[in-house]
């Protein structure tokens, strides 16, 4: 159980920073949405529980729309809070793909076909979302 102990490190650390690295983007563009002021917070509740009514706000609902309002000077507040979801969602993707580099790394290649097959699961799940 040696071997498994580096990876358990390098697969931790990986999630750590990617964790701390999406909260900090979605921190800094929840402040960024507050210090523009455009719509307000009452109208994003209003907007929550009643969709559809008052004026639309601003959702990046696809890669390139994301893309887009992030190339912005300044770039998009909300752009940027979603950055920090999208950062979040693949922080276990990344996780994975390094799990199967260590334990291929340290000749563990049960543990890599496995962690592969959750990889190939996990890609699956994505792009069929994206479809949906």
């Amino acid at each position: 159980m040696r071997t498994s102990l580096p990876v358990e490190r390098v697969v931790g650390r990986v999630l750590l920073w990617g964790g701390l690295a999406s909260l900090m983007l979605i921190l800094i563009g929840l402040i960024g949405y507050v210090i523009e002021g455009s719509p307000r917070v009452q109208e994003v509740v209003r907007s929550a529980h009643a969709p559809g009514r008052g004026p639309a706000l601003d959702a990046y609902t696809t890669l390139a729309q994301l893309r887009h309002a992030l190339a912005r000077h300044p770039p998009d507040a909300l752009a940027v809070a979603a950055l920090g979801l999208m950062c979040l969602l693949a922080t276990p993707l990344a996780g994975v793909a390094v799990a199967i580099a260590a334990f291929w790394r340290h000749g563990d290649n049960t543990y890599a076909a496995i962690a592969t097959a959750i990889l190939a699961m996990l890609l699956v799940s994505v792009a069929l979302a994206a479809t949906g």
